[in-house]
C-alpha cells in the first residue's frame, strides 16, 4: 500500500471504530430522557447499556473474525457498521423496554465486526515497531466519537427528543459504513503465505492463555473495561443529576471529558510506550498499568467535589490515565500471532474484557446506584414515588437521593483501575522474561 492509501485505510477504519463506540455509548447520553419516558430504573438503563450489548456483541465477535481471517476484512468492517446503524436507527422506533432491548441486540451483533478485524489490518499495515502507536491512532476514533457524539448527540436530544438521536446517528453511521465499502482498500496479508493453513480458534487461544504475561495483560484490560463502562454509562447521568445540567449540556461536558482524556491519553500510552519499550520491552505494558494506579484516585477525588468546575478538572486529570493501555495491549497480543490469526486473537482478547467490562460494569453500576439512592431516600418505597419522570424534580428528595446514588456508584468502580494497574505491572515483569 502507498502511503497516501495507507492513510486513508487508517482513517476510515478510524471512523469505522469511531461509530461503533457511538452504538455502545449513544444510551448513556439520552438514559434521563429514555428512564422518564419508559418509567425504569438505573439497573435496566445498566441492561440495555451493558449486558444486553455485551453478551450479543462479544458472542457475534468470533464468527465475524473467523470470516477476516479468510476472507477481505474491509467487507466484514464495514458490513458490520452498516447492520449496527441501521439498528441504531430502529431503537429511536422503540415503544417500551423490550423493544428497545430487542434492537440493542441487533446494533450489539453488527458492531461486532468494527474491532477486531481492523486491529488485523492495521498490523499488516504497519511493522512490529509502528504497531502501537498505529493502533492507537486507530483508537482516536474514540475520543473523536466520544466528543462530537456526544455534542451532537444530546444537543439532537435537547431539541427534538431522544428518538432523533437515534435516527441521526444510525444515518450517519450507514452513509460511514456504504462509503468505506466503495473506497478502502484491502491490505495484503504480510506474514503468511496464501497457503499455509490458519490456526483454529483454539490454536489461537493455548497461545493466548499459555503466555502469562498475556493473561496478565487480559486481566488487567478486562478490569479497566469493568471501570470504564461502569463509569461512562451514568457520567452524563451524574452530571445532570448533581449539577443541574440539562441533556445537552450533559452531554457536552461528558463529550468533552472522556473526548479529551481518551485522545491524549491514547497518543501517550502509544506514543510512550512503544519509545519506552525500545530501551526496555517492559515499559510497552508497564506505563498504562502506573498510568492506571495514578489515575484512580484524583478521578474518585474529583467526583466528590461540588463544585463543577474542580469537579471536572479533576476528573480529567484522572480519566487522562484511563486510555493508555488499549494500544500496547494489542501490540503485544498482535507479537504473538501471525496475519491470519491476528483477527481472532483480537476477538477472542475483546469478547473477554467486553463481556466483563460492558457485560456487567452498567448493570452493577446501575444495581449499586438503585441501592444507594433508596438508602439515601431513607423508606422502602422508593422505586414506587420515585420511578419514571418523579425522580428528576430538581431539589425533590428523590432527586437528591438519586444524585447520590450515582456519584457512590461510580466512585466504586474507580477502584476497578488501581487494580487493573497491579496486573498490567506484573504483565511486564513476564513479558521481560519471555522475550529473555
Amino acid at each position: 500500500m502507498t502511503p497516501p492509501t495507507r492513510r486513508a485505510t487508517l482513517l476510515l477504519l478510524t471512523t469505522i471504530y469511531g461509530f461503533g463506540f457511538i452504538d455502545r455509548i449513544i444510551i448513556a447520553l439520552v438514559a434521563q430522557q429514555i428512564k422518564a419516558d419508559f418509567g425504569i430504573s438505573d439497573f435496566e438503563i445498566g441492561l440495555l447499556g451493558g449486558t444486553a450489548f455485551a453478551v450479543v456483541n462479544t458472542l457475534a465477535s468470533l464468527p465475524l473474525a473467523w470470516l477476516a481471517d479468510r476472507y477481505p476484512r474491509k467487507w466484514v468492517s464495514a458490513g458490520s457498521l452498516l447492520v449496527a446503524s441501521a439498528f441504531t436507527a430502529i431503537c429511536g422506533a422503540a415503544s417500551g423496554f423490550m423493544q428497545m432491548l430487542i434492537a440493542r441486540v441487533g446494533m450489539a451483533a453488527g458492531s461486532a465486526g468494527t474491532e477486531a478485524p481492523p486491529h488485523s489490518m492495521i498490523s499488516d499495515m504497519y511493522g512490529p515497531e509502528k504497531r502501537a502507536s498505529a493502533i492507537s491512532l486507530f483508537m482516536l476514533g474514540v475520543p473523536v466519537a466520544a466528543l462530537l457524539g456526544s455534542f451532537i448527540g444530546g444537543s439532537i436530544a435537547a431539541t427534538h427528543g431522544w428518538r432523533a438521536t437515534f435516527y441521526v446517528i444510525g444515518g450517519l453511521g450507514i452513509i460511514v459504513a456504504i462509503l468505506s465499502l466503495i473506497v478502502m482498500k484491502e491490505p495484503a496479508r504480510q506474514t503468511v503465505s496464501d497457503h499455509q493453513p490458519t490456526a483454529s480458534m483454539k490454536e489461537v487461544f493455548l497461545i493466548l492463555f499459555r503466555d502469562k504475561s498475556m493473561r496478565h495483560v487480559l486481566a488487567g484490560v478486562s478490569l479497566i473495561s469493568l471501570g470504564a463502562f461502569g463509569m461512562n454509562t451514568f457520567l452524563p447521568a451524574f452530571f445532570s443529576r448533581n449539577y443541574g445540567l440539562d441533556v445537552a449540556q450533559s452531554g457536552l461536558i461528558f463529550g468533552l471529558l472522556t473526548g479529551i482524556a481518551s485522545a491524549i491519553g491514547t497518543i501517550a500510552g502509544g506514543y510512550g510506550s512503544e519509545w519506552l519499550a525500545r530501551r526496555d520491552p517492559r515499559w510497552l505494558i508497564a506505563v498504562p498499568g502506573i498510568g492506571a494506579i495514578i489515575g484512580a484516585p484524583l478521578f474518585i477525588i474529583g467526583l466528590m467535589q461540588n463544585d463543577l468546575k474542580l469537579a471536572f478538572t479533576l476528573m480529567l486529570l484522572g480519566s487522562l490515565f484511563f486510555y493508555m493501555a488499549m494500544g500496547p495491549a494489542i501490540a503485544a497480543l498482535h507479537g504473538l500471532l501471525d496475519s491470519r490469526s491476528r483477527a481472532t486473537g483480537s476477538a477472542i482478547f475483546l469478547l473477554i474484557m467486553h463481556l466483563i467490562g460492558q457485560g456487567f460494569g452498567p448493570p452493577i453500576a446501575g444495581l449499586i446506584s438503585d441501592v444507594i439512592s433508596a438508602w439515601s431516600y431513607g423508606t422502602s418505597d422508593f422505586a414506587t414515588q420515585c420511578a419514571g419522570a418523579a425522580g428528576q424534580i430538581t431539589g425533590s428528595a428523590c432527586a437528591n437521593a438519586t444524585a447520590t446514588g450515582i456519584r457512590y456508584a461510580i466512585a466504586c468502580f474507580g477502584v476497578a483501575y488501581i487494580w487493573s494497574g497491579l496486573h498490567m505491572i506484573w504483565a511486564a515483569r513476564y513479558r521481560k522474561a519471555a522475550l529473555s
